[in-house]
């Protein structure tokens, strides 16, 4: 598919030294971030400032490269003269903290998934390692207190493809130099020479392209507060919806039950002719009844089915696949 893209892009020209990442961004509708090789560039070297990248680290790569963030940290020591090497092996928590140790790993970026699984196995830092990024979500603040505890230096970050990687780093999550920041409509707009040039989609056979950018700025999804320069995400724009009139946030909703299962969780919202949606809840683990607490929530929240599954559908960088669970059918 990717090629399909690229040959499109290469015919319909304006997309000379462009890369395109394929992302279903947290909405679940695929498409395609055309980001320019100097878009990309000027955001890794933004990334090596904050982080004191340089010659004498090595980097070590657990996130594929079709990733920005996989294809960040390439640039990064690419320009920065820092050694890459690159885990060649399936993702697994033990085997990552030992090829960190015996390869004297420095710097490295996962996501929370793969922080959660160091902190379950009980896993200790090897003690070269000083920075390790992580991205691609929130950091939840216990998950990061129990990783620094066994040595882990995490810094939380926030970015997305449209913005060619991080563009904020660290506690309280500070914008990195060269990014601007500013709410509109209770939404984050940033502006920043690592911005994407056009957002690129299926239309019928082919593709379409469009710039979504307003005078150079993006309006992200994400709801957000500016506190000075630093950043302090609430949620996604686009995850709340209509039920019997009222709307209903799916984030803080899914934060309840996570609360009560003490497990992982995921809410599908299905059309409904009379509710306007149902809500389905997904959760890991065996089946527990619910019926106590979903009774003890005001009518428009409750959910209309659970399902217990082993383990919920994740992509490649251990984010839940929502739109594989929209198509999930018990029977």
């Amino acid at each position: 598919l990717m090629n399909e893209v690229e040959d499109w892009a290469e015919k319909n020209g304006g997309f000379k030294r462009h890369r395109f990442f394929r992302t279903s961004g947290s909405s679940g509708k695929e498409k395609w971030v055309a980001l320019s090789d100097e878009a990309l560039e000027w955001s890794a070297r933004s990334v090596i400032g904050a982080l004191g990248i340089d010659s004498k680290d090595v980097l070590g790569l657990a996130l594929p490269v079709t990733h920005v963030g996989g294809y960040g940290m390439v640039l990064r020591a690419e320009i920065s003269g820092a050694s890459l090497l690159k885990l060649e092996v399936r993702w697994n928590a033990g085997s990552f903290a030992d090829w960190c140790d015996v390869n004297r790993v420095t710097v490295s970026s996962l996501v929370p998934a793969q922080v959660y699984d160091l902190v379950s196995g009980r896993l200790s830092c090897p003690t070269f390692m000083r920075n390790v990024v992580v991205g691609g979500g929130p950091l939840d603040e216990e998950l990061a207190k129990k990783a620094r505890d066994l040595g882990w230096p995490v810094i939380p970050s926030y970015g997305m493809t449209e913005t060619s990687s991080q563009v904020a780093t660290g506690d309280g999550l500070p914008l990195l130099q060269g990014w601007e920041a500013k709410i509109m409509e209770g939404r984050l707009a940033l502006k920043g020479n690592g911005l994407l040039s056009a957002i690129i989609r299926r239309k019928g056979d082919g593709f379409v392209a469009r710039d979504p950018k307003i005078d150079g700025w993006y309006m992200t999804n994400d709801r957000c507060e500016l506190i000075g320069r630093g950043l302090r995400v609430l949620g996604r724009a686009d995850r709340s919806v209509k039920v019997l009139g009222e709307l209903v946030n799916l984030e803080e909703l899914e934060k309840f039950w996570r609360g009560k299962l003490k497990r992982e969780v995921a809410l599908v919202a299905r059309p409904d002719k009379r509710r306007g949606v149902n809500l389905f809840l997904f959760y890991e683990g065996i089946e527990l009844d619910l019926a106590r607490w979903n009774t003890s929530l005001p009518g428009p929240e409750r959910i209309t089915e659970a399902t217990a599954v082993d383990l919920l559908p994740r992509s490649e960088l251990g984010k839940i696949d929502r739109s594989a669970l929209a198509k999930f059918d018990k029977d």
